[in-house]
């Protein structure tokens, strides 16, 4: 029964869940080198603050190796609502055989919502996986806020 208790103790709670599909994806510029293209999706997102719609467009430049460097937008609407909107920067690891690729983000947000005024200016930090063949991503993550 200890055990159980201490393994209890040491699960990572989250902030925040994103589960979102791509909807579009618009190749920008191409080389030999690199391409850059804009995506965007949506989803839903769950937390601790609040429950809602999640939209991005995310801007990436890819490597000639598959990995990436991100700039991300959001828009989340709650189940209430109100609005939250962030922008960050982020990488993604090259995909593996089965097209899953690693991805990490931060950034910082802001909200003209009241209840949620806590969060104006609070970073956001995720991490997860995109599948590049369903074109699914799913990170979670947590914020650093001032007043909780």
């Amino acid at each position: 029964m200890a055990k159980a208790s201490s393994k209890k103790r040491l699960s990572v709670k989250h902030d925040i869940i994103i589960k979102a599909k791509a909807t579009s994806t618009r190749i920008v510029d191409i080389s030999n080198e690199i391409v850059r293209f804009e995506s965007n999706d949506k989803g839903q997102v769950t937390g601790k603050h609040y429950s809602g719609v999640h939209w991005d467009t995310v801007e990436s430049t890819m490597l000639a190796d598959g990995s990436a460097t991100m700039t991300i937008r959001y828009l989340h609407l709650t189940n209430k609502g109100e609005s939250i909107t962030g922008i960050g920067t982020g990488t993604q690891m090259a995909p593996n055989q089965r097209g899953i690729a690693k991805v990490t983000g931060e950034g910082t947000m802001w909200t003209s919502s009241p209840r949620l005024s806590h969060l104006n200016g609070g970073r956001w930090k995720v991490e997860g996986e995109v599948n590049t063949i369903k074109e699914t991503v799913e990170v979670r993550g947590n914020f650093t806020i001032s007043n909780t």
